[in-house]
């Protein structure tokens, strides 16, 4: 099972080449969990996330440039400010994740529904085993 987790994280379905105002991983893990929270800290983001602060604030400030992220409106006396994902920031996160569908279907076409319906469940069980293990449930819409 490990040997197959590794190739299957290998074969994590990568646009082909030439594939244009896509997200990196990094963005796009960190807007995915986003989407459906409440603006977070850097703090809350990097203990979410399992990152170590310095990463989470190189990842959060290559998202606050062009715009994908930006500060969310101060609440009273709170000192650490919040980020959320922008309009812009959504609309990458959509472009991205329609182009990894894609590639999904590409891999999966012949698939009965009943195949796909089992494997999406088979992964949902695992990674919701892996959140209840870590006490770090992943946002799901």
């Amino acid at each position: 099972m490990e040997y197959e987790l590794m190739l299957f994280s290998r074969y994590y379905l990568r646009p082909q080449h030439g594939a244009e105002g896509l997200l990196d991983r990094s963005a796009f893990v960190l807007l995915s969990r986003l989407e459906n929270v409440p603006p977070m800290t850097l703090k809350e983001l990097a203990a979410t996330l399992r990152l170590d602060g310095s990463t989470v604030h190189r990842q959060v400030a290559a998202l606050l440039r062009p715009e994908l992220l930006a500060y969310a409106a101060h609440n009273g006396g709170e000192l650490a400010r919040r980020v959320t994902p922008t309009a812009a920031g959504r609309a990458a996160l959509e472009q991205t994740r329609d182009t990894y569908a894609q590639g999904i279907d590409r891999v999966i076409f012949e698939w009965s529904a009943a195949k796909r319906a089992q494997f999406v469940g088979l992964l949902q069980d695992f990674n919701q085993s892996v959140e209840e293990l870590e006490g770090s449930p992943w946002p799901r819409s």
